[in-house]
């Protein structure tokens, strides 16, 4: 098993465990392009207590496994993902030697300063920007190598085998949610680019220069935000409310709304969602180690992207292009999936890049 990185064989089956459930996607390779095979999700219902997946490994593993056998999964070599709110990521600047061995030591160094936790307590992995080859500009040689680590607790990562143990599925390595997204959402594209998950719970913001994620941030707010205020403003129950959701698509045609028409039950979250991407642009244009400092675009992804009006409102308040992702456009189906396919798509982005991993 390998942790961040490293090749496995044959691993085609992507799961991403989340808060409010489980996705699976299992992927084939057909003359170097993903074929979709099958997929599958589980939900939280309207109602139903929100655990999470790792207080419970084995009833986690328990449902994977119902999850599996439902939806026909042949594979049971699994590439699962670390929640972006449980990984450490932060990138550093080391001496060029001839050999990555040489380095690590440079590497742990400065990394060991900055964790949370002691470096003897975490799972790491080291991705090197620039090789040892590269230049960081073509003006200018460098004599210094990047380099992104990105780690996360040992317990945390033993919750993970121990899921995927109790399922009876052969864990092959455990990636990050934001290079998931790099393979699903942006692929060749070397842009400097923001890709905005609008979870159930969580928003996470990741903003990815030359396919690599060089900045993460996440924050609590999501589509469970938007029920709750429905429910406290029109004082109904949450399966009541969850209705209403779904229907400000319908209902904001005809309504003006606030800032790009966004409805007005929106804007409480939007705006301090807002602001934190805001925040990490400013973030991102203060680093040192990154060649560019603007984002080009934002990409739109997670099961409560679909809000409406969200585009329209993100797009005049950060005066950049702004379009709801497709994970699947990487990806060879059916054509008469398609309509299904477009309508899950945003939630099951991270199954379908960890999926991919092995097909890049």
């Amino acid at each position: 098993m390998s942790f961040f990185g490293g090749k496995t064989a044959h691993t085609y089956l992507g799961v991403d465990i989340g808060a409010s459930g489980l996705k699976v996607v299992e992927l084939a390779n057909e003359k170097g392009r993903a074929k979709l095979m099958t997929y599958g999700y589980t939900e939280r219902l309207p109602g139903q207590s929100m655990i999470s997946p790792f207080d419970d490994p084995k009833g986690t593993g328990e449902m994977l496994v119902k999850l599996c056998k439902k939806s026909g999964v042949k594979s049971n070599k699994v590439m699962a993902a670390l929640p972006l709110t449980s990984v450490f990521s932060a990138i550093v600047s080391v001496p060029r030697m001839k050999h990555e061995k040489e380095m690590q030591p440079l590497v742990d160094a400065q990394v060991g300063k900055l964790t949370p936790l002691p470096l003897s307590e975490m799972v790491t992995y080291s991705t090197y920007i620039d090789g040892l080859e590269k230049k960081i500009s073509q003006e200018k040689p460098s004599d210094h190598v990047r380099v992104l680590v990105t780690g996360a607790a040992k317990s945390l990562v033993q919750k993970y085998i121990e899921i995927f143990r109790f399922a009876k599925l052969e864990l092959q390595a455990i990636d990050t949610e934001s290079f998931a997204f790099v393979r699903s959402l942006i692929g060749k594209d070397k842009s400097p680019i923001a890709v905005l998950d609008i979870g159930s719970t969580r928003t996470s913001i990741t903003i990815v220069e030359k396919g690599i994620p060089v900045l993460n941030r996440s924050v609590s707010l999501g589509g469970t935000a938007v029920t709750k205020r429905i429910m406290d403003q029109m004082h109904v129950s949450e399966v009541q409310a969850e209705q209403i959701k779904l229907d400000l698509g319908t209902m904001a045609g005809s309504s003006a709304g606030g800032v790009g028409g966004l409805p007005s039950v929106l804007e409480a979250v939007m705006q301090p969602m807002l602001n934190e991407i805001k925040y990490a642009f400013q973030l991102y244009a203060g680093m040192e180690l990154t060649e560019y400092k603007k984002v080009e675009k934002v990409v739109l992804t997670g099961g409560s992207s679909h809000l409406p009006k969200v585009i329209e409102f993100l797009k005049e308040s950060l005066n950049l292009n702004v379009y709801r992702g497709d994970p699947w456009a990487r990806v060879v189906f059916p054509e008469d999936m398609r309509p299904a396919l477009d309508e899950i798509g945003p939630r099951m982005s991270v199954s379908i890049g960890l999926a991919m991993r092995e097909i890049e």
